[in-house]
């Protein structure tokens, strides 16, 4: 009995994390390390887990975050919170409420906490006839988000058209008609000035 009883000690003990096995490497059978793990991992800490999720859930919003990795993220902590649900109706028409109600709220928080600059297409997605789920939501946001972003890059001003080149005046020979040029031009045939005798 002593050697199968450390054997599964020896099982406990390595699939618990390394960082928190030391607590557990003292007791001497394995029903200690279970009781022990069973008594500090109980429902008491569920509830502090949930907690924790929900706050993080409730306090998260898009800044900083790229669409993607907010989406990822809130969908993430919304899926760790349904692990924690304790109610579900038997009844089929009343969970099919209940799922929709869920994934309302899903939505609702998922679109309060966009940056303002989707504000436009947040009323969009909220006015629509059928109302969307999350993933749909999600879907709506990011198109818009890609529309934006192309919209971006073909908008940039064609530069040449707006470049204008200014050029002294000149006569059909290229001469200069500057008034108050210092050196001008005098024709070596009857030495009048701004001309030449080929001009």
């Amino acid at each position: 009995w002593l050697s199968e009883d450390a054997l599964v000690m020896s099982w406990l003990l390595h699939s618990i994390e390394p960082a928190l096995s030391p607590q557990y490497m003292m007791m001497e059978s394995a029903k200690d390390i279970w009781d022990a793990i069973s008594r500090q991992y109980s429902q008491k800490n569920k509830y502090a887990q949930a907690y924790e999720i929900r706050k993080e859930s409730r306090e998260m919003s898009q800044r900083g975050r790229s669409l993607a990795a907010y989406y990822s993220n809130l969908s993430h902590l919304s899926q760790q919170l349904d692990a924690y649900r304790t109610h579900r109706p038997s009844n089929p028409t009343e969970l099919i409420t209940f799922q929709k109600d869920i994934e309302k709220e899903k939505v609702y928080d998922f679109l309060a906490r966009l940056n303002p600059d989707y504000d436009q297409v947040r009323v969009q997605v909220l006015g629509r006839d059928l109302f969307p789920t999350l993933e749909e939501a999600y879907n709506l946001i990011q198109h818009e988000e890609h529309r934006r972003t192309s919209m971006m890059l073909s908008v940039q001003p064609d530069r040449s058209a707006l470049v204008t080149v200014s050029r002294p005046p000149t006569t059909t020979s290229g001469l200069k008609l500057d008034p108050t040029d210092k050196n001008p031009i005098v024709c070596d045939y009857c030495g009048k000035s701004r001309h030449t005798r080929t001009t």
